[in-house]
């Protein structure tokens, strides 16, 4: 394999910490799941489109690019605090050019002191001076789908993975749609593609001896029938054929990777897989302690081909060495072992620290979830940095409930019956 500057990259084994210089040339293995872009990243700062929030999936909002690097997106949605600011790929599905929304009967949530019904993309373009992204760099792709909007299927709570729930078709565009959980507000929602493995037909459940989450506020949890729900709601089932679960991935332990570090999105790091399950991976920053690993589904766009940075001109995070976790506590940065100062707790709206309570990587902070203010008012707050570590939680899975060691980390509160 050849980066961009045609050199060879070869691949070892070798794992732990790391001592010595780091080159591309000596310590990764290939991860060939993910792909490389096939063009350039022509994304400017300042330019205007329009986007999911991630922290809101139902909602399509006003975005301004706030940074680029390599192929990679740092996005900010106007109007509100950079504490909400978010990174993705160039090629992500879940950004749009402006005028999508009004285009395809989506609603557009304007920025911070706009009413939808009055904002305008020409004018807002100029009064911010500023150019809409062109529609050349947006990815799109027009399949067709068995799903609808308003069809019933059953579906896995990402944010607590032993429950099944009724869930909702709750929209569509290109090949993916919107899992809505009946009666919960748009936090839980996630977009996926048939082929994901999180969801089932109606009666999957039932077929399984799994228990169903009935929707929240249901007269009879407990006994909860699709026959009467679906003719109550005027609704119908997603086709069972609709489904097309694809198959396991091929990552194998201790192959090499790139990965986003998802404390501190900005940066991308040298990776191992350490552990693997049917749809999931377990990554391990290479020369970190084992304590920062954590788990992924192994589609996750922020997994990335060795040499990936290198071909889209991405900095790559090289192993920590043992002179890293040394010279971090005499240069006068911050004092957790390891880290350079960049990055914060808190999120983009602060590019360095120098403490430990800013340190995404402190102690005091590794157990620890970012919570903020919904930005859309209210008291409610949403996690931000969930805790994707090794940790002790409560889960209640089938008929029994139980406390273990649970590496998936981060675990809701929102039980069957509730």
């Amino acid at each position: 394999m050849k980066g961009f500057d045609g050199t060879s990259v070869h691949y070892s084994t070798a794992s732990g910490c790391f001592h010595g210089n780091w080159t591309t040339e000596t310590h990764l293995d290939v991860v060939s799941q993910q792909s490389f872009p096939h063009y350039r990243n022509g994304f400017k700062v300042g330019m205007r489109l329009e986007g999911i929030d991630p922290l809101h999936p139902s909602m399509f909002c006003v975005l301004s690019v706030a940074e680029v690097i390599g192929f990679r997106l740092r996005l900010h949605i106007d109007g509100f605090s950079e504490c909400y600011n978010f990174w993705l790929n160039a090629d992500s599905p879940d950004i749009r050019p402006v005028g999508w929304c009004e285009s395809t009967g989506h609603k557009l949530q304007p920025p911070k002191g706009y009413r939808a019904n009055e904002f305008n993309w020409e004018k807002y373009l100029e009064a911010t001076n500023a150019q809409a992204a062109p529609k050349t760099l947006f990815k799109s792709q027009n399949t067709t789908l068995k799903f609808q909007v308003g069809m019933k299927l059953e579906a896995v709570d990402r944010k607590n993975p032993c429950l099944v729930c009724v869930a909702t078709v709750a929209d569509v565009v290109d090949n993916r749609f919107l899992v809505h959980f009946d009666n919960w507000d748009d936090t839980y929602d996630y977009w996926c593609d048939a082929s994901s493995p999180y969801i089932h037909p109606v009666g999957w459940c039932l077929e399984h001896s799994r228990p169903l989450t009935a929707p929240q506020g249901h007269p009879n949890p407990e006994n909860f029938l699709w026959e009467e729900y679906l003719e109550d709601s005027g609704s119908s089932a997603v086709p069972s054929q609709a489904f097309c679960m694809r198959p396991p991935h091929g990552f194998q332990v201790n192959m090499r990777l790139e990965a986003v570090d998802r404390r501190n999105p900005m940066l991308i790091r040298v990776a191992t897989i350490v552990d693997t399950e049917d749809y999931r991976v377990k990554i391990h920053f290479d020369g970190w302690h084992e304590k920062f690993d954590f788990w992924v589904d192994s589609d996750l766009p922020d997994l990335h081909p060795v040499g990936w940075c290198a071909r889209t001109g991405h900095p790559l995070e090289p192993p920590l060495r043992l002179s890293d976790l040394k010279s971090s506590v005499t240069q006068g940065v911050c004092p957790t072992p390891g880290c350079k100062g960049v990055g914060h707790i808190k999120g983009a709206k602060y590019t360095g620290h120098h403490s430990a309570f800013g340190c995404p990587y402190s102690d005091m902070n590794l157990k620890k979830e970012v919570v903020l203010p919904d930005r859309l008012g209210g008291e409610k707050q949403i996690t931000f940095v969930p805790v994707h570590f090794v940790q002790k939680t409560r889960r209640l899975c089938a008929d029994e409930e139980e406390v273990k060691e649970e590496e998936d980390g981060h675990i809701e509160t929102r039980w069957a019956g509730q």
